[in-house]
């Protein structure tokens, strides 16, 4: 195998952890810094949103989202030096997106998070102290990682893009198309079920996900990164040549 299939998307990926730290992480730090509480978005669709259990086991897809990300990000690179720098565009315009949304428009999930069951007389400041190890797990994730930035669902806009990646590669072999859809479902469905987002941040991420492959994945920006990281790459021996087969 030719590293270099995988070396040339150490840099793009360097992009992506850093937008990543910016818009997800830099807003939660902020808000917390600057006391913001978000808007409660759960009286859109609220019906749907009362109707949806809570399942602790799916804390298990959802811990895993991050490296399955990387994973999926360097997989897609693997086979298509094309459809990386598609994808790369569309998280470039997506995170911005979402950076900009959580800053103006700060949401906030902490009274969703209530109806899990994990607190006692629903104050978030008592948890219950008979939580079994994956209880805990879930406990542990909502206090790593406060109640806002629900609204678009970041989890559900990367597995999705993960699963555009998969679904336009025609090279890919089967088995990473079935891995890639099966994770990415299970972590966007973790989502509802662990409390952790409402439907309609679920179905924002999807839409912004969509409309920003189909947008610009011909575009001047897919180009400019693609040309950008190539001459990058090549000044450091990291470029593959994707017309090659090794």
């Amino acid at each position: 195998m030719n590293k270099k299939r995988i070396t040339y998307a150490i840099l793009p990926f360097l992009l992506v952890c850093v937008l990543l730290f910016i818009t997800y992480f830099g807003n939660q730090l902020y808000a917390e810094i600057k006391g913001i509480v978000g808007i409660d978005y759960s009286y859109i669709l609220l019906d749907f949103n009362n109707a949806v259990p809570f399942w602790a086991w799916t804390i298990y897809p959802y811990v895993i989202a991050y490296p399955f990300w990387a994973l999926s990000f360097f997989i897609i690179a693997y086979y298509s030096k094309d459809h990386l720098y598609e994808i790369l565009a569309v998280i470039v315009v997506t995170f911005i997106i979402c950076g900009l949304w959580y800053f103006f428009f700060q949401s906030d999930v902490e009274a969703w998070r209530l109806t899990s069951g994990l607190f006692i007389d629903n104050n978030y400041l008592t948890p219950r102290t008979d939580l079994n190890f994956t209880e805990s797990i879930v406990l542990w994730i909502y206090q790593a990682a406060g109640p806002r930035n629900a609204l678009p669902s970041m989890h559900t806009l990367m597995s999705w893009i993960a699963i555009i990646g998969a679904r336009i590669d025609k090279k890919m072999h089967i088995g990473w198309k079935i891995m890639i859809w099966v994770i990415s479902m299970a972590i966007i469905i973790s989502t509802q079920t662990l409390k952790q987002h409402y439907i309609i941040d679920l179905v924002v991420a999807v839409a912004i996900a969509e409309a920003a492959y189909w947008i610009f994945r011909n575009s001047k920006l897919t180009t400019w990164l693609k040309t950008f990281f190539t001459k990058l790459n090549r000044r450091h021996n990291l470029d593959w040549d994707s017309d090659t087969q090794e």
